[in-house]
């Protein structure tokens, strides 16, 4: 999965997705989403498959925005069984495009 950088105008075209890249404690992002609509999906690590699809324990798992959208969000990045949790974004229209900035 490719890695967003911030403050740039982002294109997803289908239901593509970037990974997020944060830190671990209170990361505060700004969203500004310009069109379509997308779903910030927030993921712990799960040994059963190796994956970050579980959702964190007491903590969002998704945020979902759309056009027209600035949001100021703080989220929570712990750590789940020695591996940091992972942000994402994705376009959830498979026929239109999301465009939008994200600024940590």
């Amino acid at each position: 999965m490719k890695e967003l950088v911030f403050g740039e105008l982002i294109v997803l075209k289908g239901q593509h997705c970037l990974r997020i890249p944060v830190e671990m404690g209170i990361n505060t992002l700004c969203f500004e989403v310009i069109e379509g609509k997308i779903r910030i999906n927030h993921g712990a690590y799960t040994p059963d498959g190796g994956t970050w699809q579980s959702a964190p324990t007491g903590r969002n798992a998704h945020y979902d925005f759309s056009s027209g959208d600035n949001e100021r969000i703080d989220i929570d990045i712990q750590e789940s069984f020695g591996r940091q949790d992972m942000l994402s974004v994705v376009n959830v229209s498979l026929f239109h495009r999301a465009l939008l900035r994200i600024i940590h």
